[in-house]
């Protein structure tokens, strides 16, 4: 299947809304590190993010990756979820691109180049919003800091603090259509103890860096809340909280039920770290139906939330289970980005899945 791609002016507007009052203070208050544009690796190739819609319909689809572990090429591949993106913009739908964490290692093209790579061909791809997991922090505090400034699209999170003040933004609202949406970020504490302590720690082996861990996870519950609050009055119509949290009982009390339960406030909740493909259902601090999605790992699934344009929310997730061939393979799908993930793993080869 191959497909000649034009680019056409067109679609609902997309961007970014400044926020009009100091990101949140619950237990922090947040530091926010200026960084210039990067330069675009790909400035030569500017037809891989295309709108091929001349007449939008009104409707933002947020599609979502997580724990991809650099698997660019594996599952749907990054190539496929180019594909799912150019087909529902062909629609005339108006696509916001996420994850949940994890992406940067766990293959040769992130490990040999330190996750440079993988956020390379995440800029190609045109991702907007990103939540660092685990694994960004695999190479070091810092190195995740260099690439964060590499990266064209923001990491968010409301509990990564230094000394106490947060360290990201805790979220970012974006307007897409006419509708402005919140993306709010968590990260596990348990990638403390899953990473080496000491990138964590000053050069005495003091923790200057830290998640509000505690003893029931109440800190982060209220992190959130405060985001989503914040996010809500500054005037988000919808919020979407990103995690990577996941459900193992060693990370408990640091897990979604304890969370998704608990806040209220938000529309869907996108979840990484377990590496499960699920989308499930949970009554939240208001009593509300909260949809809780995990798109698995190595790009096994794509979920995705659908505003449509009169405000009905629907989730769904996309699945790819078949672990022998990827679905650019079976179904012999050529684009830019296709060619681009060829193009960076010919110096990286990764004959393993998972």
């Amino acid at each position: 299947m191959i497909l000649a791609c034009s680019i056409l002016i067109g679609g609902c507007a997309k961007g970014d809304v400044e926020p009009t009052t100091a990101p949140s203070e619950t237990s922090a208050s947040a530091v926010v590190t200026e960084t210039t544009e990067p330069a675009n690796p790909f400035a030569d190739d500017t037809s891989l993010h295309v709108r091929p819609d001349s007449n939008p319909n009104g409707d933002v689809v947020i599609l979502m990756t997580g724990d991809m572990h650099s698997r660019v090429d594996k599952g749907f591949s990054l190539g496929g979820v180019y594909e799912v993106r150019y087909q529902l913009e062909l629609k005339g739908d108006t696509v916001l691109l996420v994850d949940t964490g994890d992406a940067i290692q766990g293959a040769p093209i992130g490990y040999n180049t330190q996750g440079e790579a993988v956020i390379n061909l995440m800029n190609n791809l045109g991702y907007d919003v990103a939540v660092p997991g685990v694994h960004e922090f695999h190479y070091g505090v810092d190195r995740f800091f260099e690439l964060a400034k590499k990266a064209n699209f923001e990491y968010i999170s409301c509990n990564f603090v230094k000394e106490d003040k947060l360290v990201l933004k805790p979220y970012v609202i974006k307007e897409a259509c006419g509708k402005k949406i919140a993306f709010v970020g968590v990260t596990t504490p348990k990638a403390i103890t899953l990473v080496p302590s000491e990138y964590f720690q000053n050069s005495a082996g003091t923790f200057i860096y830290g998640f509000m861990q505690d003893e029931n996870g109440d800190a982060i519950v209220r992190a959130i809340q405060d985001s989503v609050d914040k996010a809500r009055s500054e005037g988000a119509e919808y919020v979407i909280l990103m995690g990577h949290i996941g459900n193992e009982e060693v990370s408990a009390p640091w897990i979604y039920t304890n969370i998704v339960t608990r806040v209220r406030g938000c529309d869907a909740y996108l979840d990484g770290y377990s590496h499960d493909i699920k989308k499930e259902e949970y009554i939240d601090g208001e009593g509300r139906m909260l949809a809780r999605i995990s798109a698995g790992a190595g790009l096994r699934g794509i979920g995705w939330v659908r505003i449509a344009k009169d405000g009905t929310v629907t989730t769904g997730l996309h699945s790819w289970i078949n672990d022998n061939i990827s679905a650019v393979e079976l179904f012999d799908i050529d684009n830019p980005m296709v060619r681009k993930v060829n193009e960076a793993m010919k110096d990286f080869p990764d004959k393993g899945f998972g």
